[in-house]
């Protein structure tokens, strides 16, 4: 499996998913490939096997300069992630 981060680590949202990938891989003991790319962006781009995560719900509102990014919860991460290893 490889699994594509970019992401910012200002954005302690955006290190929370990037923390919730690693830990959700290593405790599943699954063969991933990481790319991790750090740059100043509105949401993490989270690509798993050459597709792309998007959040399915609604931006929050009031977030600030980041109203507009939608981060994948840890509920689209999982679906996606366990979709893959099903697949394999």
């Amino acid at each position: 499996m490889e699994i594509g981060l970019i992401y910012s680590s200002k954005d302690p949202r955006q290190a929370r998913t990037r923390e919730f990938l690693r830990k959700f891989v290593r405790e599943r003991g699954i063969l991933a490939h990481f790319i991790e790319t750090e740059k100043p962006v509105k949401a993490p781009i989270v690509t798993i096997d050459g597709y792309t995560v998007t959040g399915k719900s609604k931006p929050a509102k009031n977030r600030g300069r980041n109203s507009n990014a939608t981060i994948p919860s840890t509920k689209d991460l999982t679906q996606e992630l366990e979709k893959s290893i099903w697949c394999l």
